[in-house]
This record gives structure tokens, C-alpha cells and sequence, in this order.
């Protein structure tokens, strides 16, 4: 059977052969990661809008926006800057953008019922995860990882004329919830 890491593929496949190159160019220059964690929020927050405006602009910005996220990781390390406040920051910002890119695609394809459960699935999914690693397990199962969540989304904005945004919502769910049970179980099994 296949075995893929689902939880930071588009990470490990495309963004950090960006993000490392531009995270050790900016090491040189004293660049703080949180500047990097917060302009990654501001370009995630400015991507929910642009969808109102441009689905190829809004795409991009989510792009941008993915990339810097992965650069504050590698700048902080590079650096020797890691810091509990940066990977605090960098983790809450996260769920803001998640929250931003599923209200406006919800928004703005009217799908207001499955835009809730898609919102609620996507935010269960590190939640589950969280509660599993404060009890000492690992639990990065699934395939609705943050980078499969942000893939749909990027795919449905620049497939909205082909009803791409509904497919996303309808995925996001499904895909949020199995991953979201899978979590539940394998922690449950897990526990003593």
C-alpha cells in the first residue's frame, strides 16, 4: 500500500525549494521571523478579499502567503531564531487564514450550510491533532493536512467557473471529517 505523509506534501514538494533559498538570503540581512510570520498572515488575510475581485490574484496571494509561512519556519532555524512566541504566532495566524479563505469562498459562493461544516471540519483538524500531542502522542494522520486544505481551496478559486469553489467546500468536509475521525480513533487507540 502507499504510504504518503499527507500533512505537509505541497511543503516538502514545492514550497521549501523556495522558501529555504529566500529564508537564507534573508538571514543575512537580520530579518526577524515573526516579521516574516505576520506579513504571510497580513498576504493570507489580503487573499480571502481578492478572491472578491480576481480568482488568479487570490490564488496567488494564497501562494505567497503559504511560502512566507514556510520561510518564517526556515528563517527561524537558519537564524537560530526559534522561539515558543514565533511558533505560537505562526500557528494561531494559521487558523486566521484558514478561517479567512473558507469564510470568503463560503461568502462568496453562497453555500453558507456546507461553507459551516467545511469550517468546522478544517479547524477540528489541527484541533484533533493538538489534543493528541498534549497527550503525548503524534497524530499526523490524514489526508486534510493544512497544505491538502489550502491545494483545494487554491483549485476551487481558479475553478470557479466550473463550479471548483463547491467542489472545495464539499471536499474540505469530507475530507476534514475523515481526517478528523481518523485522529479521534488512532488517539483513542493510543491512550492508556
Amino acid at each position: 500500500m502507499l504510504n504518503i505523509n499527507w500533512e505537509y506534501i505541497l511543503t516538502n514538494l514545492v514550497y521549501r525549494r523556495i522558501s529555504v533559498p529566500i529564508a537564507e538570503k534573508m538571514s543575512k540581512k537580520n530579518i526577524s521571523p515573526n516579521f516574516i510570520t505576520i506579513l504571510a498572515f497580513i498576504i493570507g488575510l489580503l487573499s480571502a478579499v481578492a478572491l472578491f475581485y480576481s480568482s488568479l490574484l487570490s490564488a496567488l496571494l494564497i501562494l505567497v502567503s503559504q511560502i512566507l509561512d514556510c520561510v518564517d519556519g526556515d528563517l527561524a532555524r537558519i537564524s537560530g531564531k526559534i522561539s515558543a512566541k514565533g511558533a505560537y504566532l505562526d500557528r494561531l495566524f494559521d487558523r486566521f487564514v484558514d478561517f479567512a479563505l473558507i469564510f470568503a469562498i463560503t461568502a462568496y459562493s453562497g453555500l453558507w450550510i456546507e461553507g459551516f461544516f467545511a469550517l468546522f471540519t478544517s479547524l477540528m483538524v489541527p484541533t484533533t491533532r493538538l489534543m493528541a500531542e498534549k497527550e503525548g502522542l503524534e497524530c499526523k494522520l490524514g489526508i486534510a493536512g493544512r497544505d491538502t486544505r489550502t491545494l483545494i481551496i487554491m483549485l476551487g478559486i481558479l475553478f470557479h467557473d466550473f463550479n471548483g469553489i463547491a467542489i472545495a467546500l464539499y471536499l474540505i468536509l469530507a475530507l476534514g471529517f475523515l481526517t478528523m475521525l481518523q485522529r479521534i480513533v488512532h488517539t483513542l487507540k493510543n491512550l492508556r
